[in-house]
């Protein structure tokens, strides 16, 4: 074992020795509980939620894997309406997000890089449909029945990129109890009005038919000084569910969704730019003494607030260039269930087409200088068949197939609306050599006139194929083993790829450039500003020097592998459960027109427990792990045409242990109290990154070696709770209950790019809300008042750094506060 390995493992046994001495010491007690239990009476047990993270039917506490679940109430009173407040109720996982992806970050491993073809390190998963794009993953939260969150690789049952975890969302079906219906109004923070409703309708004794919409619309939280606020939201979707159950072994659920949002989005890589650390004499130095809160991008005329600056708003912009982005998502699936006495078949057959079209402004500032957008397109058809067993017997067992073909498109693209004067930045020699300070200059004049293109342009082709099983075999009744093997088979072919600074990619002196400026745009001057990149570029694939795969890759890039996981669990009393595992997952490699990328791979040994006492009023899960990431993606950056444009290679490995705990306790019949707590040490093993300064600590240095340096996203601790305190009002007058949810993190830092960035840190934070809510006596109405991050803390999203060095990022939401009522019939 290396040094640096050693004193790795040396300090996670430091700081584990007290949280697994306080788990032993609630597992030992059990005796004192049971004497407990004989004075409880009629006490209100704790609600077994039910899962199905391993393909099956069964309660929270028989799951061998690190699981978070939460039903209709749990998500309510959570204000868990999209996946980005999951992290405050889900121990191990961080949440940011860059324009509309959502990146998700668990036990070490990150998303920040999500475009092109890469996936995110989570696999979602909406009634079992996988959802490719990561900007897929932030949709579908209405009418929701449960979500599960799974901790770890999960690449045995699950069909994609499940690298380091799994999302599980479940919308409500159909049934056969009645016509009834509902709605779910609420006003928020600026000026937000979010609407959900549903009708079910059965149609006959075999037929029954839901309908489910919602719309969600607001003002930007993110004030603009030079056009439309950003942030605003103008979301709606609308879901037909149509279940068919000709006899109880047979149920066939055909489903159609669409959603849409047209509303400002907080940029896509940073709605925002962060103050630099720069040298004495103005050069970029992550580490440099003088801090520079001016815009760098040339064009900009220095113009624009800095958010974190000396007195900065980090919710205040000011940018002249804002587009509503343009998002569509339609997806058909049908699900088939049968049942028979010994086995049971699922089968799920779906198709998505989805549509993003997301612009921004890329000199960040009033200035009409420079503009940029990105389109991404995905259409997948799907097919999946499970097959389990259904009966008692010792041995169960799951097996299946499941084949993909997916079709994503990706353009990214910059042009200049006016002339610029880069001649007035100033120059600076020393003993390092001749370097340009780089700050922002004046464009020459308003008059439009198009220049300075950049576009780049691909279309990935991934076929998938996996076939899986997972055996389960009772030695007892309460010891268990469990075996798990996944077959996976990855095909990907590139096409209509290349952009105008390919360069002699056939070294012939000719130059590919599929990517082309219309017809009479350059150094026009139009009335209309275009709404996108689309009337600015047009990209001919079917020229006859159009890239392909093989005038790069030498043929179609291929990943196959295992994945595996082994396990035990063993009963040690009736409501205790010790578990051991090793499992691993994998995440295909990327390609663009420069290069392919190998395949990532994840390894993960977990020991955990699930307990319940006290009459099953207090509920102690929990799970120690050992995680290695190898292979993992870093993000670079080459030069083309003055713009620094960002590449993925495969960079190195990741070490992460830590310790993962959530507790349930009904103190009284009134009083719940939750808990969660965290302990991650996340740390690069061999790992390199670029340099996206122009200087490190005083030298030119274009590689950073990362080793021993804490990961991204990964806070050390983090630590949440809430209280829920049930009171009875008069007869008839129904239930009032105050609410109280508590998360606390530890810093982390937030770049993509340089992991050890002073700009992008986050310092340690708290975030409180409360809620106080009213409920009817048989139910059906609910009235609540709510305030969320009552600190109106600003944490950091995703931090980037881009051309002239600027530093970009966001920020996640800011206070929020409203009223809600919810109706049934």
């Amino acid at each position: 074992m290396s040094k640096e390995m050693q004193a790795f493992h040396n300090k996670f046994r430091q700081k584990r020795s007290l949280i697994f001495a306080s788990v032993m010491l609630a597992l030992t007690s059990q005796s004192s509980f049971a004497q407990q239990d004989e004075e409880v009476e009629e006490s209100v047990a704790i609600e077994q939620i039910v899962v199905t993270a391993e393909r099956k039917t069964e309660t929270l506490q028989e799951v061998s894997i690190s699981v978070s679940a939460f039903g209709e109430d749990a998500l309510a009173k959570g204000g868990i309406n999209d996946v980005s407040r999951l992290e405050l109720q889900v121990p191990g996982l961080n949440f940011a997000f860059a324009g509309n992806d959502a990146k998700f970050n668990v036990r070490g491993a990150n998303s920040s890089n999500t475009f092109g073809d890469n996936s995110s390190i989570v696999g979602a998963f909406v009634d079992g449909v996988y959802k490719a794009r990561a900007s897929q993953q932030t949709r579908a939260f209405f009418d929701v029945q449960s979500v599960e969150f799974l901790r770890g690789p999960q690449g045995t049952l699950y069909g994609r990129n499940t690298f380091a975890g799994a999302l599980n969302l479940y919308t409500n079906r159909p049934n056969f109890e009645g016509v009834s219906g509902g709605f779910d109004i609420s006003y928020q923070a600026f000026d937000r009005v979010r609407t959900e409703g549903f009708v079910n309708l059965p149609l006959s004794e075999e037929l029954a038919l839901r309908v489910a919409g919602f719309s969600d619309k607001s003002d930007g939280y993110i004030e603009n000084l030079a056009g439309p606020d950003v942030g605003a939201q103008d979301d709606k979707a609308v879901r037909i569910s149509l279940l068919y159950e000709p006899s109880e072994d047979l149920s066939m659920l055909l489903q159609y969704s669409h959603s849409a949002e047209d509303g400002n989005e907080a940029g896509l890589f940073g709605y925002t730019f962060l103050c630099r650390n720069e040298t004495p004499d103005g050069l970029t130095d992550p580490f440099g003494s003088t801090r520079n809160c001016a815009n760098p991008i040339r064009g900009s005329g220095g113009r624009g607030p800095a958010s974190n600056g000396p007195g900065g708003d980090p919710y205040l912009i000011s940018q002249d260039y804002v587009r509503p982005v343009d998002l569509t998502e339609d997806v058909l699936a049908f699900h088939v269930n049968y049942e028979s006495d010994n086995f049971s078949i699922k089968s799920i057959t779906s198709y998505t087409d989805f549509y993003n079209d997301i612009n921004f402004d890329f000199d960040f500032s009033p200035t009409p200088s420079q503009n940029g957008g990105f389109l991404e397109t995905s259409e997948v058809f799907s097919q999946e068949i499970q097959i389990s067993s259904n009966n008692d017997s010792a041995l169960q067992w799951t097996t299946g197939v499941y084949y993909s073909d997916q079709e994503d498109s990706s353009s990214f693209s910059i042009y200049n609306q006016t002339v610029r004067d880069d001649s007035t930045r100033a120059t600076v020699v020393n003993e390092l050599g001749e370097f340009t300070q780089l700050s922002g200059t004046d464009i020459v004049s308003l008059d439009r006139n198009f220049n300075g293109f950049f576009a780049d342009n691909a279309i990935i082709d991934t076929e998938y194929f996996g076939i899986f099983g997972q055996i389960e075999y009772s030695l007892s009744d309460e010891l268990r083993l469990i075996a798990g093997i996944r077959y996976n088979d990855e095909t990907k072919s590139l096409s209509c790829g290349g952009s105008n600074f390919t360069g002699d990619v056939n070294g012939d002196g000719s130059v590919d450039r599929v990517v082309n400026v219309l017809p009479g745009v350059a150094g026009s001057s139009p009335l209309i500003l275009p709404n996108n990149s689309r009337d600015v570029f047009s990209f001919n694939c079917n020229a006859a020097d159009a890239l392909t795969s093989a005038n790069v890759h030498d043929g179609d890039p291929s990943f196959s592998n295992v994945t595996w996981r082994t396990g035990v669990e063993y009963d040690l009393q009736d409501d205790v459960m010790l578990y051991l595992s090793a499992s691993t997952g994998y995440l295909s490699g990327s390609v663009n027109t420069t290069t392919a990328t190998e395949e990532q791979e994840s390894q993960v040994i977990e020991a955990g427990f699930r307990s319940r006492f006290a009459d099953d009023t207090l509920q102690f899960n929990g799970a120690f792990h050992f995680t290695e990431y190898t292979n993992l993606l870093t993000q670079l950056q080459r030069i083309e045409g003055g713009l620094a444009i960002t590449f993925s290679e495969n960079g190195g490995n990741i070490d992460a242990m830590g310790a993962e705990f959530d507790a349930v306790w009904l103190a009284t019949d009134n009083l719940q109290l939750t808990g969660t707590l965290a302990y991650l040490n996340s740390e690069f093993g061999t790992f390199g990154q670029g340099n996206p300064y122009q200087l490190y600590n005083g030298e030119i240095r274009s590689f950073i070696d990362q080793n021993g340096n804490r990961t991204p996203w990964s806070p050390e601790l983090t630590i949440g709770g809430s209280a829920s305190y049930l009171i009875e009002l008069n007869k008839g007058m129904g239930t009032l209950t105050p609410h109280l949810q508590f998360y606390y993190s530890d810093e982390y830092n937030t770049s993509n790019l340089l992991a050890n960035d002073p700009a992008h840190q986050q310092a340690s934070f708290t975030k409180t809300d409360f809620r106080l809510i009213w409920e009817s006596e048989d139910q059906d109405y609910i009235v609540e008042a709510f305030v969320e991050n009552i600190e109106d803390e600003a944490v950091l999203a995703r931090g980037n750094n881009n051309s002239d060095d600027i530093v970009q990022s966001g920020y996640l939401y800011p206070r929020n506060y409203g009223v809600r009522a919810k109706v049934r019939f």
